[in-house]
């Protein structure tokens, strides 16, 4: 009997001995696997009335030496007359010497009406990628179809990301709503410990947009004050539990007339 109870109280520490370095193993690998935020920046369109430009440019974007890099690039153009919202067309947005891609079906296109003059004005929104950016720093060039009136673009680089094309995304918008200064987008991610990352983009500047959501941080906010006097923010809400989302934005300033917001879920690495 005493020697049963030796063999067993034996093989019970050996079990546990075992079984701490497996633990830990698992606990390193989910630490491999967080989602870390690398960078930010963003850059307007400085155009002239008249003088409308087709090639904006976010200078010196810096991009770290962490593994399983991602680079997300919102890109805003506004136009005036559907005589020129041809113009909006993106024609390439690249890093340095390497091209992004469009997020399939990010693109957002709206339009309302101005009632000074009753013109019509188009707001367009597009998200691109990049997997595995080279580190340093490099310009992301946005060379639009013509040239527009205003545009602004936004870069987001993480660490520790699925090295895939991110699919899950879900897109909105609003044109003129009545007493309404808001748009709420709901998203569900798939991924435990994923991030989503959205760029909302306004046909007006200075509009003092704000995101309501908790836990989420607004990262930029690029304003083009010149020509068309449009904004795009953007910013990132780290979800630990897959799930539904809120994004709430509010519009604290001036009555909404263009809002297109686009959110995607950026799933950790394996």
């Amino acid at each position: 009997m005493v020697m049963a109870a030796i063999w067993l109280t034996g093989l019970i520490a050996c079990a546990h001995s075992g079984s701490a370095p497996a633990k830990k193993e698992a606990e390193a690998a989910v630490a491999r696997a967080k989602i870390e935020f690398d960078y930010v920046d963003s850059a307007s369109l400085a155009v002239v009335r008249g003088v409308e430009k087709e090639v904006l440019t976010l200078k010196n974007f810096q991009v770290g030496a962490g593994r399983n890099r991602m680079l997300v690039v919102g890109v805003q153009a506004e136009e005036r007359g559907m005589e020129n919202a041809s113009d909006m067309g993106i024609s390439s947005v690249s890093y340095g010497e390497h091209a992004l891609t469009m997020v399939p079906n990010s693109e957002v296109q709206i339009s309302s009406i101005w009632f000074k003059d009753n013109t019509e004005y188009f707001l367009k929104v597009a998200l691109y990628y990049l997997l595995n950016p080279p580190s340093g720093k490099h310009d992301i060039t946005v060379t639009f179809a013509g040239p527009v009136t205003s545009g602004n673009v936004g870069g987001i680089s993480l660490f520790n990301t699925d090295q895939t094309v991110p699919v899950n995304l879900v897109t909105n918008q609003k044109s003129n709503p009545s007493g309404k200064k808001e748009i709420v987008t709901k998203i569900t991610t798939r991924n435990n410990g994923a991030w989503v990352i959205d760029f909302l983009g306004c046909g007006k500047r200075k509009s003092r947009l704000q995101n309501l959501t908790k836990d989420y941080m607004q990262r930029f906010e690029a304003m083009e004050s010149t020509g068309g006097k449009s904004t795009l923010v953007g910013g990132t809400m780290f979800v630990p539990i897959a799930g539904e989302i809120t994004l709430h934005w509010v519009q604290r300033r001036w009555t909404v007339n263009r809002l297109a917001h686009v959110a995607i879920e950026i799933a950790p690495g394996k």
